[in-house]
């Protein structure tokens, strides 16, 4: 009875995932993540930038990688991140490109962790740099949304260049299922502590921030990365 029980509270949260946010309510996109663990973070970044087959044989727009600076759970901690016009071709590029059995330079600098898909549930400017993303379990997204979105205006309203991003995973396995990725991304990391010292010295904005708690129901991970534009189809 009680793995009943937990199947069907899994495929709840499955249908709550799907379901909450109306289609022409959702902003156009989706984002293909591979998760891995760099030998050497640099060296794998400069051979992508160099190496951008994968990129083209899979149709991505824009590819990128997030490195974790702070709150890692292991060493070259990090994710390469590919960019689509729509959850469609996002899906389809599995077809074309299998990373799991990549060639063996790739192979040698890191190892794959796992993949997931992710579909963007409020709109957000793909404009990458220091990012704080914590992973969620919430209760009402659609709520959830709303509030983070007053309060990235009133952020930017009180002069820190802030982008908040929510999204949605899709086939995110056990790693990302039921939680949803939340990331406040300033323009470099000083400018994130920055807005940080105004919210613990009683910024008006943090009163926002704290309403949008009670459509939180768990805080899962809180890391802090570093991301970076590293392909842009011509």
């Amino acid at each position: 009875i009680n793995n009943k029980g937990e199947i069907m509270n899994k495929l709840n949260m499955f249908f709550v995932l799907i379901f909450t946010f109306n289609i022409s309510a959702a902003p156009e996109g989706a984002f293909n993540t591979l998760m891995v663990k760099a030998k050497n973070v640099d060296a794998y970044v400069d051979y992508m930038k160099n190496n951008t087959g994968p990129f083209e044989a899979i149709g991505a727009d824009v590819a990128g990688v997030c490195v974790t600076r702070s709150g890692n759970d292991y060493k070259g901690q990090m994710f390469v991140w590919n960019a689509f016009p729509s959850v469609e071709k996002a899906l389809a590029a599995s077809d074309l490109y299998d990373p799991m059995n990549a060639s063996a330079s790739f192979n040698k600098l890191r190892k794959v962790m796992y993949s997931a898909t992710f579909k963007p549930i409020k709109e957000f400017d793909l404009k990458p740099g220091s990012e704080r993303l914590w992973r969620l379990k919430l209760n009402n997204p659609r709520a959830y949304v709303q509030k983070v979105t007053e309060l990235e205006m009133a952020m930017n309203k009180a002069g820190h260049d802030m982008r908040i991003g929510v999204f949605a995973p899709i086939a995110g396995g056990k790693e990302e299922t039921g939680m949803y990725h939340v990331r406040a991304v300033s323009n470099t990391a000083s400018e994130s502590g920055a807005a940080l010292d105004d919210y613990y010295a009683g910024a008006k904005w943090g009163d926002i921030w704290r309403e949008s708690l009670k459509y939180v129901d768990e805080v899962v991970t809180d890391t802090m990365e570093k991301c970076e534009i590293i392909y842009t189809a011509n």
